[in-house]
C-alpha cells in the first residue's frame, strides 16, 4: 500500500498558486483529498502547536475514512528536552489530542524528526529508546538530520525497537544526512525537502524552496517501487513546501509511478 502526499497542505503562499484564488483555509483539506486524490498527509503544525482533540477531529470529518494521518511529534520531544527537560505532560497532552484519530485507525504513524545538531552517541540514542517507550504501541518513524547517524548498529537498533527510518532527500552539503534508501520495518518512509543550497542561511520556508525536475523524481520512483515490493506499507512526502512545490511534485510523482 501506497500513501502519498505532503508535508502540511495549509499555506498562504499556496493560494493562486496551487489552490485557486478564492479557497478558504477551511477548504483546503477537502481540496486537498477530492481534487488533488491524495490519500495521506503528514501533519507538520503539531512540531510547533499542540494539537487539540477540536482540531484533530475536524479533519477528520473533512476526510474520507480512507484518508489517512502521519502526525509529526512535538518540537519540545524531539528539539528541546533532549537537551534538558522532561516531556511527560507533553506527551500526555499530545496523546490526548491525537486519540480521536487513533480511535477512527487513521493515524497511520508518528514522525520523530531531530534536528542536524542531534549528532550520533550513546546518550541520544538512550534518548531515542526513552521517546519510544513513551509511544510503545504506536508505529513511530524517525528522521535524522546528521549524518553520523547513517551506520549498520543504528539501523540494527532501529529493527530491534521497531522504528521506521526515514529516507531523506537534502542538500549534498555540510554534514546533512545523505540520501540513502533503506528499511528497518515492514514500513518504507520518503520525506523530499528538496535541494536548496542556501539550506543554512535560508529563513523559514524559503529552505524548502526548490522544484524537483522529471528526472530526480524519476530515480526516486525506482527506489520507491522496489520498497513497494519489499515491505507492507510505503509513505512518501514532499516537504518541499514553498510556493506550492510539493503538490506539483507529488502530482507527477504520482504519474510517474502509474505510467511505470
Amino acid at each position: 500500500m501506497l500513501y502519498l502526499g505532503t508535508s502540511g497542505f495549509s499555506f498562504e503562499d499556496w493560494i493562486g498558486k496551487v489552490y485557486p484564488e478564492n479557497i478558504k483555509p477551511s477548504q483546503m483539506l477537502r481540496y486537498y483529498w477530492a481534487v488533488w486524490k491524495f490519500n495521506a498527509v503528514e501533519l507538520n503544525f503539531t512540531y510547533y502547536t499542540l494539537p487539540t482533540t477540536r482540531s484533530i477531529v475536524s479533519m477528520l470529518r473533512k476526510t474520507p475514512m480512507n484518508f489517512y494521518f502521519v502526525v509529526k511529534l512535538p518540537g519540545k520531544i524531539t528539539h528541546e528536552a533532549w537537551k534538558n527537560g522532561e516531556i511527560d505532560e507533553c506527551v500526555s497532552n499530545f496523546l490526548k489530542a491525537i486519540q480521536p484519530m487513533r480511535d477512527e485507525g487513521r493515524l497511520k504513524m508518528l514522525l520523530a524528526q531531530f534536528p542536524y545538531s542531534f549528532k550520533f552517541s550513546r546518550k541520544n540514542v538512550e534518548y531515542i529508546d526513552k521517546v519510544r517507550e513513551y509511544f510503545k504501541d504506536m508505529d513511530l518513524a524517525v528522521e535524522y538530520r546528521h549524518r553520523s547517524w547513517l551506520r549498520e548498529e543504528v539501523f540494527e537498533f532501529m529493527r530491534e525497537r521497531d522504528i521506521t527510518y526515514v529516507t531523506v532527500d537534502e542538500p549534498s552539503i555540510g554534514e546533512l544526512f545523505p540520501y540513502y534508501p533503506y528499511h528497518t520495518t515492514t514500513k518504507a518512509y520518503y520525506r523530499f525537502h528538496g535541494r536548496n543550497k542556501r539550506w543554512f542561511e535560508a529563513e523559514g520556508g524559503e529552505r524548502y524552496d526548490y522544484l524537483y525536475n522529471e528526472e530526480e523524481l524519476k530515480k526516486f520512483a525506482e527506489d520507491v517501487k522496489k520498497s513497494i515490493k519489499e515491505v507492507d506499507e510505503v509513505f512518501v512526502f514532499f516537504n518541499n513546501c514553498h510556493r506550492g512545490s510539493a503538490v506539483i511534485n507529488a502530482l507527477d510523482f504520482s504519474k510517474i509511478l502509474k505510467e511505470g
